[in-house]
């Protein structure tokens, strides 16, 4: 599990602008899926981690498709 932060710069229209490494890297995403009471300024903590059942529910996905396509 990697655990990176990110700083909030601004939020406009229901986006917020988040910068990585000072701004090395910006990332934008709806404040939806942010925690709720999100402001600028603020910091997060984000883990990343595979999701292998994930990657498992859309292979199966996929092919029951392929299957509806022969």
């Amino acid at each position: 599990m990697k655990e990176i932060h990110f700083f909030v710069d601004r939020i406009t229209g229901g986006i917020a602008t988040l910068l990585y490494k000072g701004g090395d890297f910006t990332a934008t995403l709806p404040t939806e899926a942010l925690p709720d009471g999100i402001r600028e300024g603020a910091w997060l903590r984000t883990l990343f981690e595979t999701d292998e059942g994930k990657k498992s529910e859309i292979a199966r996905e996929i092919d029951s498709l392929m299957d509806e396509l022969t």
